[in-house]
């Protein structure tokens, strides 16, 4: 399932959601789109954009980002991108560079920025410049095959 984020009336990223991981959470993702909710910046989580949501949904595909922040140092692997979901408080969160806080809290792994990738580090200044941001995410049109 493809997803649109809308920012300021532009369409700036797809999110691509791995229903093959993640099958309950993304049919409840699906079940929420379209939705408004407003940007945050992770402040003292690291290079990480946030947005609230009415979704109520178990852990699926778990990680710890303790793990990943050690890898990351230890190998230099790209997580720009990384889309995941924090059920305890309902939020989408968007990894827009490669700081991870080495949190010890359970995340589930839910798909990955497609396009606008690039655009990531500008949205995440944004979001932290200017906290509140109103966007908009609505489900994308299917690639044509």
């Amino acid at each position: 399932m493809r997803i649109n984020f809308n920012l300021g009336g532009e369409d700036v990223a797809v999110i691509e959601i791995w229903e093959d991981k993640v099958p309950q959470l993304a049919a409840k993702i699906a079940d929420a789109l379209p939705f408004a909710t407003y940007l945050q910046h992770g402040k003292l989580t690291g290079d990480l954009l946030l947005m609230q949501t009415k979704i109520l949904a178990d852990w699926e595909n778990i990680f710890y980002p303790e793990d990943l922040a050690a890898e990351v140092a230890a190998k230099g692997t790209e997580i720009r991108g990384a889309v995941s979901y924090y059920g305890p408080r309902q939020q989408i969160s968007i990894m827009y560079g490669n700081d991870i806080p080495p949190e010890p809290l359970p995340v589930s792994a839910i798909g990955w920025v497609v396009e606008g990738a690039d655009k990531l580090d500008e949205i995440g200044t944004r979001a932290w410049l200017e906290p509140g941001t109103r966007i908009w995410l609505s489900l994308a049109e299917p690639t044509p095959s």
